[in-house]
């Protein structure tokens, strides 16, 4: 397996995704001013979700979506719903065009930029994604996940400087360490990698290398 290759296996994507596409629903979600059902079709796709049901919901979200195209809560709700159902194909218009309505939605920008890198094979388009989020939101999380995009795209220099700002940004955050170790391991820059668990572990981090 060559390094682009194992460094993208790196992304834990399945428990990080989830954990973000279950923000985002909290996010769009719209709360109910009465105790019995909701009369709205958001209200009525959010019951729906709570219930469990996420095909009904997107159901609703795309009725409402037919009336009123350029809705963002609608669009950003059914693109997660999507998500969680594994419909990413589904997802990917919607995703973009809540980007393109809405310039201050880092969230929607990191949750394209995973559809691009883990399920479109489109690396290019999931750094640049994942750059804007980074403009919006600069967390060491942000900077790691560009960083990934970065690398998985070939361009090795630039993750490696973002992955060091990301440790600068946050220096107890374990994920920038070790996805950093493994690439100047893969570069065969074993002295370095070796200063860059010293590093992490001055600040509380265990990052394991492969000496």
């Amino acid at each position: 397996m060559d390094s682009t290759k194992h460094t993208v296996g790196r992304l834990r994507a399945s428990a990080g995704m989830v954990g973000t596409l279950l923000v985002s629903l909290a996010l769009v979600a719209v709360v109910c001013l009465s105790a019995g059902a909701c009369s709205d079709a958001m209200g009525e796709a959010r019951a729906l979700e709570d219930e469990g049901d996420l095909d009904g919901a997107v159901a609703l979200y795309e009725e409402l979506l037919r009336k009123e195209p350029d809705n963002v809560k609608a669009l950003s709700a059914a693109a997660v719903d999507l998500l969680l159902l594994g419909r990413f194909d589904e997802a990917l218009p919607l995703q973009e065009r809540v980007v393109g309505l809405d310039p201050a939605d880092a969230q929607t920008r990191v949750e394209l930029g995973f559809n691009y890198l883990n399920r479109q094979e489109r690396p290019g388009d999931a750094a640049q994604m994942l750059g804007e989020a980074v403009a919006l939101e600069p967390s060491a999380k942000n900077l790691t996940f560009l960083a990934q995009a970065q690398i998985a795209s070939g361009d090795f220099a630039d993750g490696e400087k973002v992955l060091r700002r990301a440790i600068e940004t946050e220096r107890g955050y374990s994920y920038p360490y070790s996805i950093l170790v493994k690439l100047l391991e893969d570069q065969g820059r074993v002295e370095e990698a070796g200063e860059v668990v010293e590093q992490a572990s001055e600040h509380g981090v265990v990052v394991e290398d492969s000496r």
